[in-house]
Order: C-alpha cells, then sequence, then structure tokens
C-alpha cells in the first residue's frame, strides 16, 4: 500500500510538473573534465508561456557575477528543457570577464520524495566544442520568483564578490567631501563632459513613475536586460537623479549595478533615459532588482520626450 501511495504521489508531482516549469532553480554546475575541480553556483528563473520559455541565468564563476536574459522551449510531454546560446565563462579564463564559451542547455525536469530537479548538461557549440569541455548540472526547484534563491541558499559566496573594472557600485554616503578636505579644480574628463550632456536632456523630459518598492535591505543589485528583440537600444542609468552610467547599449547581457540607498531621503529613484529608441520604438528594457532576500522584475520603457523611473523605500 506504501509503495501504491508513493507511485501515486509521484505520477500526480509530475503530471502537476508538466503544466510549467515557472520558478527559481538553483544548484551546481560542473566541468566534465577529468583533473579538473572548477565549479559554477547557478541560478536559473524561469516564466513559460505554452511551449516557450524565457527567464534569467546567473551565475557566480571566479568571485564573479554574470547575468543574461535567455529564451528556449519547454517540452511538457517529454519534461525536456533547451535553452540556446548562452554565454559561459571558460573555466581556465584568467580574468571573470575573459573568454566565453557559447553553450547550449539542455535537461530534463525530475522529482521525487525530496526534491524536484532539472538536470542536464551545457554543450558547447560548432568549433568550440573539443576547447570547452561540457558542463554537467543538478539545479533544485527554489521559489516563485520572489527571492534571489542563489544568495540565500550560497549566502557565503556573497561575500566573495570584489569590484572590477566593469561594476558600477554607487553609495552616496561616500560621495559627500569633508569640508575639510582642500579642492583643487581639475579639467573634466570626457565622460564628465558627456554625462554633464546628458543631465540636462535629462532634465528636461517628463518622468514617469512606473512601479514604487518595498525592499528589506540598505543595498540592491540591479540588473538591465533589453526587453524582446536587442535593436541596438542604448541608455544611460540615474540615481536619485543623477548620471551613474551612460552610453550604455542594451542586449541579453546583464548591465550589472549596485546601489546602496541614501536613508536621508524619504524614497530612492532609480531612472531609465533613452539615448536612442534603436530600430523598434520605444526604449524598453527588463530590470531585475534584488535586495538578498526578494526579487523584483520591472519593465521599463522611455521615450526621447519621457523618463522612466522606479522609486524605492526601504521597509520599516
Amino acid at each position: 500500500m506504501r509503495v501504491i501511495i508513493i507511485l501515486i504521489f509521484l505520477a500526480s508531482f509530475l503530471n502537476g510538473f508538466s503544466q510549467g516549469i515557472k520558478g527559481s532553480w538553483y544548484g551546481s554546475a560542473d566541468i566534465l573534465l577529468g583533473g579538473s575541480h572548477n565549479n559554477y553556483l547557478v541560478e536559473l528563473d524561469l516564466k513559460q508561456e505554452g511551449n516557450d520559455v524565457k527567464g534569467v541565468i546567473s551565475y557566480y564563476f571566479k568571485q564573479s557575477f554574470q547575468s543574461f536574459y535567455v529564451k528556449g522551449t519547454y517540452n511538457a510531454g517529454k519534461r525536456e528543457i533547451t535553452i540556446k546560446n548562452i554565454p559561459i565563462t571558460y573555466f581556465r579564463a584568467s580574468a571573470s570577464n575573459g573568454v566565453e564559451c557559447i553553450m547550449d542547455l539542455k535537461a530534463i525536469v525530475t522529482a521525487s520524495r525530496v526534491s524536484t530537479n532539472i538536470k542536464g548538461v551545457f554543450t558547447t557549440q560548432g568549433k568550440y566544442k573539443y576547447t570547452c569541455p561540457d558542463i554537467a548540472f543538478d539545479f533544485v526547484y527554489g521559489e516563485q520568483l520572489n527571492t534571489d534563491s542563489l544568495i540565500d541558499k550560497f549566502s557565503p559566496i556573497t561575500k566573495m564578490w570584489k569590484p572590477t573594472e566593469e561594476d558600477v557600485v554607487v553609495n552616496p554616503q561616500e560621495d559627500r567631501t569633508p569640508d575639510s578636505v582642500d579642492l583643487k579644480v581639475k579639467e573634466p574628463t570626457f565622460e564628465q563632459l558627456e554625462a554633464k550632456k546628458i543631465q540636462v536632456e535629462f532634465n528636461k523630459r517628463a518622468e514617469v513613475v512606473t512601479k514604487e518598492l518595498l525592499v528589506d535591505s540598505d543595498s540592491l543589485r540591479l540588473t538591465f536586460y533589453d526587453n524582446g528583440i536587442v535593436d541596438g537600444d542604448s541608455i544611460s542609468v540615474f540615481y536619485n537623479k543623477e548620471p551613474i552610467s551612460t552610453h550604455q547599449s542594451l542586449t541579453e547581457r546583464g548591465i550589472i549595478y549596485y546601489v546602496v540607498l541614501d536613508p536621508s531621503k524619504p524614497y530612492n529613484e532609480i531612472s531609465m533615459f533613452a539615448e536612442n529608441l534603436g530600430t523598434i520604438a520605444p526604449n524598453t528594457a527588463l530590470m531585475v532588482i534584488t535586495d538578498g532576500i526578494n526579487r523584483y522584475e520591472v519593465f521599463l520603457s522611455s521615450s526621447l520626450s519621457q523618463n522612466s523611473t522606479v522609486r524605492i523605500r526601504r521597509r520599516r
């Protein structure tokens, strides 16, 4: 009788899961190469519309965080997931932002009494298949897209992060110059002049508050992706109406910022300024915000006449 009950449970569970794979999946991925002990800590956040799958894959490797917007397919009958063209840092690269292997994810959803998993392999495409070995993975099912499950599950990993040249860290408390410092007049750099021009244009445009969020942390990770077809959209990002980054092209690769909230303000603002409209107007982006506990997705749309803004409040 007990065996029959277990079989009925598994059958009903698998049948239920064949209806969808929405949620967060996280775990490790290991190089399938003798003598190699390199592994990646990965989170895969998925949404499903029929047989189409889209979402965000994020991973830690060599003390660095990478994040990409991905699309693929899901065969509910066979419980098979396929996602193509994922850039994975080459395991022998000397730097975290070095050589990448373009790989395809092929996996099957499995279930047991203990957990539900996605098990499969990242396989390398074309002529690089002998250079970049396959990467096997086993991801466990997590929350329904409302927590940053990788950081929750592997919290010690977050302590390994250090800023690189590509990362932008914004801390309004550190930008305040003490009165005792003797300031010397310096010629503005090209980047500063560009930021000033964009600041003027930013102030001319109307502000549209797209969303207001309550967060549980005093620091956030922001990641911007192109929303839909990559069509040449270029943006500037503003934090509390000050530019923190300009001339950023939106692609499937995440543009990552780390910001510290200013407690002296009733709310903090993240704004997207459209530098162009790409080939398909308007300029649109997916912004993913994580505070270490919660994960939020916000779709931004800006034009040459208005900026898109998200207001952030710290939960008391």
